[in-house]
């Protein structure tokens, strides 16, 4: 057979007797070598351009492509792409903002194949590595024993433990999971009976979670002597402790914070308290100053509030409740404030009369559309009522309100105090008379 390329030539010497159809053969015509040294510098070259390809080439000791576009360390066993002294078994390396490795895919503009890309960043001292999956469909997964155990996809979520989208693991009651959404958000969902998560500080007492908004703390929960406390970093750093078989107010640092924290406000009240005792006020006379017995005035605005007492029903309850609305005692604090100043006294200045002043704001919310992709549910739209404190904290056009109040057992000591002293005066005459 004609051997026209050197794929064909023959390992066994003998067996080559021609070049191209140029007899080589022993006792070949002289002129015949001529032409076959011309034929084989033809193709050496076309092996060397890669017109014709080798069939099975096989290269004792190093081999180098280009300098560095390829080498193969045959001491160490290794494959360098992009660089001509690998340092693992393969080692592919590009230069800086570069695609350095292309896996997979059917080619490369279908965008399934896995890019690994290096870019130049101060900020990571070195180099920053990228692995893009470039589909708008695109996933990558990491797997043990077969099985998914993590995905990122293509909009940028990672999904731990499950498969479905960022919030399948929160709506559904048969996922399991952890989703860190690309937008920052966090859901996990969990069979176990021990919980959900679990936050441990070890060694010193002081914050497990601390929360931020806008990059300032906002507020902590936290441990201190082996309990937990919580709360919000506001101006008087509003926390509360649960101690060993009780509720404290305290500091941010979960210390008791005493004499500083009110229960609810004016414009945010609570409704009942249930239990069994009442409260213990603190009456010790260590702590007291300018102790003294009611003055006459006082004992005249004290007869004319004894006379308020009545019996009433609160409007919001009426509405609620209608005639189940149930009847109260007590006085009006407008009428209190009157009997105060009919006998000359200012009842802001007494602590059993109350007067609270805050501003709202009422903002409308636009209803929600169900997104069942995203886990978002169908709302109304709703006004919402916002509260401020001060004037100054308050936006343009809010409204001014105004709440009073009584502190009862104060009101009913001052009321009990006059009586107990007119009573007095009422023995002393009587005493007199019948002396």
């Amino acid at each position: 057979m004609t051997k026209s390329n050197i794929s064909q030539y023959d390992a066994t010497a003998s067996n080559n007797t021609d070049i191209d159809g140029t007899d080589i053969a022993e006792n070949c015509s002289p002129a015949g070598i001529n032409n076959a040294i011309r034929s084989l510098m033809s193709h050496l070259k076309q092996m060397d351009v890669g017109t014709v390809a080798l069939t099975s080439p096989k290269v004792t000791g190093d081999f180098t492509v280009d300098t560095n576009s390829l080498h193969v360390d045959s001491t160490n066993n290794r494959v360098g792409v992009g660089t001509s002294s690998p340092s693992a078994t393969l080692d592919v390396e590009g230069s800086s903002n570069s695609t350095y490795l292309i896996v997979g895919g059917d080619d490369s503009s279908n965008g399934r194949a896995l890019k690994f890309t290096s870019s130049a960043s101060a900020s990571f001292n070195g180099a920053v590595h990228t692995i893009n999956a470039p589909s708008s469909q695109g996933v990558i997964a990491l797997s043990t024993s077969s099985a998914e155990r993590m995905r990122i996809d293509s909009s940028g979520n990672l999904l731990v433990g499950h498969t479905g989208s960022i919030f399948n693991n929160i709506n559904a009651t048969s996922t399991v999971g952890t989703s860190y959404s690309a937008n920052g958000e966090i859901f996990a969902c969990s069979s176990e009976s021990s919980g959900v998560m679990f936050l441990n500080r070890k060694s010193s007492d002081g914050a497990i979670a601390t929360f931020r908004k806008d990059g300032t703390d906002v507020g902590k929960i936290g441990t201190k002597n082996g309990y937990i406390f919580i709360g919000s970093n506001s101006v008087q750093e509003t926390y509360i402790g649960l101690n060993n078989n009780y509720v404290y107010p305290g500091n941010a640092d979960g210390t008791f914070k005493d004499n500083a924290i009110d229960l609810g406000n004016a414009s945010a009240r609570y409704d009942d308290v249930f239990a069994t005792n009442t409260s213990i006020t603190t009456s010790d006379q260590n702590e007291k100053q300018d102790i003294a017995s009611l003055t006459s005035a006082e004992i005249t605005a004290a007869k004319a509030i004894s006379k308020l007492f009545k019996t009433f029903k609160w409007k919001d309850k009426v509405a609620s409740k209608g005639d189940s609305a149930r009847t109260h005692a007590g006085v009006i604090a407008q009428e209190v404030q009157s009997a105060m100043s009919d006998a000359g006294l200012d009842a802001t200045k007494y602590a059993f009369w109350c007067s609270d002043t805050w501003w709202e704001k009422d903002v409308e919310v636009p209803a929600v559309e169900a997104d069942e992709e995203n886990g978002i549910e169908a709302k109304d739209a709703y006004t919402r009522t916002d509260t401020y404190e001060t004037a100054d904290a308050a936006p343009e056009g809010a409204t001014e309100r105004t709440r009073l109040g009584v502190r009862y057992p104060e009101l009913l000591a001052f009321v009990g105090a006059a009586t107990e002293q007119r009573l007095a005066d009422i023995e002393t005459r009587l005493t007199a008379l019948e002396g």
